[in-house]
């Protein structure tokens, strides 16, 4: 028998197929979740380098509450023209973050960190993880594990020296964000920070100085579960107490990643994180820095989730070779 097909009702069909599908996207329909990561470089810590920050905002009467800790692993010796630097150690930074809206859609950010710098632990572990993935090792074979010791030297006179472990809080940041557009396609948003100088320069967990920065967040979503975003920004820090000569007092920074929900519980990103340098030096240490970060995010219900990232050095001795960061976030009604 043979069907003839009605073409009324086949447009028709395909109509509510069209429909069903928006109605299918709609639902689909989220935010992008940059990682939460920044540069751990014990001497640009101590600035106010914002963290990775999403397009899209809080609405009103929405907050959220997290907990991030970031463990980091160096060792970097340079040699070039007047200046000597050997840094060996490692550094940890536990963030507490809390982000609420207000009633027009603007979007507040504080963050505590608490810094402590020391000898590396996790040598043994970083020196196996990096033969495991075929990482480079650059000088870490060449000197003995467990060593301690930040030195900054130009002419042979120490500018920097701290050989023995400290810990303390760090520079408090107010961060400020304005929602500029938000749709089901791409959201943007414009973002202020300012750093206050409750850490310490003499422990290395701050500059004693304010700084302000200022940066655009944008994400766009081009597939079905994918997400593409990325951060640019400015940075005036003020006189630091420590290598005030070196320092440079503007810094431009940002980051770009990619993101994909492969399940309604399971969120994997790959992120670049970039900055100028922050010191006129000719060290890579001191210099320009880019990261890679792979990893994401593990929904455990509708309001809290796992994050968990691994960050390499891609320029490599411009920033810690390794940083681990796991962070637990939980969101409010």
């Amino acid at each position: 028998m043979t069907i003839v097909k009605n073409p009324v009702w086949h447009a028709v069909s395909r109509v509510f197929l069209c429909l069903g599908l928006l109605v299918v996207c709609a639902k689909t329909s989220y935010s992008a979740t940059p990682l939460q990561t920044h540069d751990l470089n014990p001497l640009t810590l101590i600035y106010g380098l914002p963290l990775a920050s999403p397009a899209s905002l809080l609405t009103a009467e929405q907050s959220l509450f997290s907990v991030s800790l970031n463990a980091s692993n160096t060792i970097n010796v340079e040699a070039s023209g007047s200046e000597n630097l050997f840094i060996d150690g490692e550094t940890k930074e536990l963030n507490f973050i809390y982000s609420f809206a207000l009633k027009n859609g603007t979007n507040l950010r504080l963050r505590v960190p608490f810094i402590s710098h020391e000898a590396g632990s996790l040598d043994s572990f970083i020196d196996d993880f990096h033969h495991a993935f075929g990482f480079p090792e650059g000088q870490r074979p060449l000197y003995p594990q467990h060593q301690f010791l930040f030195l900054y030297q130009q002419n042979n006179v120490d500018l920097l020296r701290i050989d023995s472990p400290n810990q303390g809080m760090g520079d408090i940041s107010i961060d400020i964000a304005y929602p500029l557009y938000s749709s089901q396609l791409q959201s943007g948003s414009l973002w202020s920070s300012l750093k206050l100088p409750t850490g310490d320069a003499a422990l290395l967990t701050g500059s004693e100085r304010a700084d302000i920065a200022v940066w655009y967040a944008h994400e766009t979503h081009f597939r079905l579960n994918w997400s593409r975003y990325y951060n640019i920004g400015f940075m005036l820090t003020g006189e630091s107490e420590l290598l005030a000569e070196q320092q440079k007092t503007d810094v431009f920074f940002g980051m770009a990643g990619i993101e994909w929900r492969t399940s309604q519980r399971i969120i994997l990103n790959i992120q670049f994180d970039f900055h100028s340098a922050f010191y006129q030096s000719q060290t890579e240490f001191l210099g320009d820095s880019i990261q890679i970060s792979s990893g994401g995010h593990i929904k455990l219900n509708n309001d809290n989730r796992i994050e968990i990232v691994v960050i390499e050095d891609i320029q490599v001795g411009a920033s810690p070779d390794v940083t681990f960061q796991l962070g637990f976030s939980q969101s409010f009604h």
